[in-house]
């Protein structure tokens, strides 16, 4: 038999379920966008103009290099997505859905860097506008967000912790 759960507890869990098909719909939007922008310059390459293929090789490259954040973003919402899923379910203690939370602020950390760093940096390189060395494109929203990822990076570990003293205490009782 089932016990009643607190009006609290129920509404986390409403909350995470809710917050859980929000993710979903999150990664689906991310997906498609991410079909639209690589499959504009494949469809060129393919039917397009009379280019060289190695200039229809380089567009997708730098498709595929800009999308990097993305790609590690989405990550970070699926491992988020994974964390709700054990919270709606009740699983509030749960080392899992910790690590997951962990995980998300570590994709999105990733992705920021990709943003600052990898991005500028590849597409001068591939480009070939620069010398060479490194470009940073740091605006004032990237260190909020550094900042935010960073945090939840650190709940997760925290949370991480919490689940595993929890588990002790409930096999020393």
């Amino acid at each position: 038999m089932t016990q009643p759960q607190p009006t609290d507890l129920k509404s986390a869990r409403d909350t995470a379920a809710t917050a859980h098909v929000f993710a979903v719909v999150c990664l689906v939007l991310i997906g498609i966008n991410v079909v639209f922008q690589v499959g504009r310059p494949v469809v060129a390459a393919l039917f397009g103009d009379d280019k060289p293929w190695r200039e229809h090789l380089h567009a997708i490259g730098l498709v595929l290099i800009a999308l990097l954040p993305t790609f590690l973003f989405w990550e970070a919402v699926s491992q988020l997505r994974h964390a709700l899923n054990h919270y709606r379910n009740g699983e509030f203690f749960n080392t899992a859905a910790a690590t997951r939370v962990a995980r998300a602020g570590d994709y999105a950390l990733s992705a920021l860097a990709a943003v600052i760093l990898v991005v500028p940096t590849l597409t001068e390189w591939v480009s070939q506008r620069g010398r060479g060395g490194l470009e940073i494109n740091l605006q004032n929203e990237f260190v909020g967000m550094i900042a935010f990822a960073l945090l939840v990076s650190v709940a997760g570990r925290v949370l991480a912790a919490a689940a595993q003293l929890k588990a002790e205490n409930d096999a020393f009782v």
